[in-house]
């Protein structure tokens, strides 16, 4: 192995960190960091808003699950498509009819977290606040194409001290509903 004795880089096997001849810079003040709140904000609240769906709404479901359903085989005759729109069906019902937990939410310097995860800043490039029915969420975007956004209910009123929390690790972005959101408002899932 050639080593150039020009470079001001050597290999030093016993170190664990490859160094150069150039002295360290001292410096007596340190480097400046941006002001984050040392403090942490916990909450607790429903994993998602609950909708109370009678059995007119399950009816509708059945309905309009057995009108697809049809149209589905009456113009494919394909037995794993007609199949597949009715297992659709019967997630959604269970879905709608599941009670949501309590969950502890906690925003800190590390990022949020939820029950015993911890969702790092790093891994998201915004957030947004949306106000849903009688509460609020906040809504963390990843920087990774096809992670979901991460959401954290509250109660009304705490919006305000979460959002100015999070504020100090990741910018602010106003954002509308996707069209996903949007139906599962509509059809109250």
């Amino acid at each position: 192995m050639n080593q150039d004795e020009n470079s001001p880089w050597q290999y030093k096997p016993d170190e664990a960190i490859a160094s150069t001849e150039q002295p360290e810079e001292t410096s007596s003040q340190p480097a400046p960091t941006p002001e984050r709140s040392s403090s942490s904000i916990s909450w607790q609240a429903a994993e998602f808003i609950e909708h109370h769906h009678s059995a007119g709404w399950y009816g509708g479901l059945l309905l309009i699950t057995a009108a697809i359903t049809a149209v589905v085989y009456l113009t494919t005759k394909d037995y794993f498509a007609t199949g597949t729109i009715v297992i659709v069906g019967i997630i959604t019902g269970v879905f709608a009819g599941h009670k949501p937990a309590r969950v502890q939410y906690e925003v800190s310097s590390s990022g949020l977290k939820i029950n015993d995860r911890n969702y790092p800043y790093s891994s998201f490039k915004s957030f947004s606040v949306f106000q849903e029915g009688p509460m609020s969420s906040i809504n963390l975007f990843p920087l990774k194409r096809f992670m979901p956004p991460i959401s954290a209910y509250f109660e009304p009123g705490g919006e305000k001290k979460v959002a100015d929390a999070i504020s100090n690790y990741l910018p602010y972005e106003e954002r509308k509903l996707d069209v996903v959101d949007r139906l599962a408002r509509r059809l109250h899932l």
